[in-house]
C-alpha cells in the first residue's frame, strides 16, 4: 500500500505536527479542520460562517488530492455546543451535500484546539470514485 501525505495548493501546512490528510490507495483521510482562515488563522464567532470555512479548507485538500465534496463517504463533525449551534451546522452540512450525503456522526466536545472555535470537521473520501 502507497501512503502518501496531501498538501493543499495553498502549500500551508498546519501548525501541529498532523498532515492536512494521507492518502492510502484509493482512500483519503482529511484531517479535522476548523472555520479559521489557514493564512490568518482568524475566524468568526459565527458557527455558521465557521461550518462554511471548514468545508472550503477541507474542498482544497480534497482538490490537491484529486477528488471533490461529491467523493466524501463518511464526515465526523465535533461541535462544542450543539444545542446552540448544530441547526446552523446543519443547515450548511446540507448546502455542502444536497444529494447523497456522507455518512455522519455528530460529536458534542468540551473545547476544540483553540478558543472561540466551535465547530471541526474531518472526512474521508473515496480518491477516483468520479463522484
Amino acid at each position: 500500500m502507497k501512503r502518501e501525505v496531501i498538501v493543499p495548493a495553498t502549500g500551508l501546512l498546519p501548525h501541529r505536527p498532523y498532515s492536512p490528510a494521507i492518502l492510502v490507495d484509493r482512500l483519503l483521510f482529511v484531517s479535522g479542520h476548523t472555520g479559521s482562515d489557514p493564512v490568518t488563522r482568524e475566524f468568526s464567532s459565527d458557527a455558521r460562517e465557521q461550518t462554511r470555512l471548514a468545508f472550503e479548507n477541507i474542498e482544497a485538500v480534497l482538490k490537491a488530492a484529486g477528488a471533490s465534496m461529491a467523493d466524501v463517504v463518511k464526515a465526523t463533525v465535533f461541535m462544542t455546543d450543539m444545542a446552540a449551534d448544530f441547526s446552523a451546522m446543519n443547515e450548511v452540512f446540507k448546502s455542502v451535500f444536497p444529494d447523497s450525503p456522507p455518512a455522519r456522526s455528530t460529536v458534542g466536545v468540551a473545547h476544540l484546539a483553540r478558543p472561540g472555535l466551535k465547530v471541526e470537521i474531518e472526512v474521508v473520501a473515496m480518491v477516483g470514485s468520479g463522484g
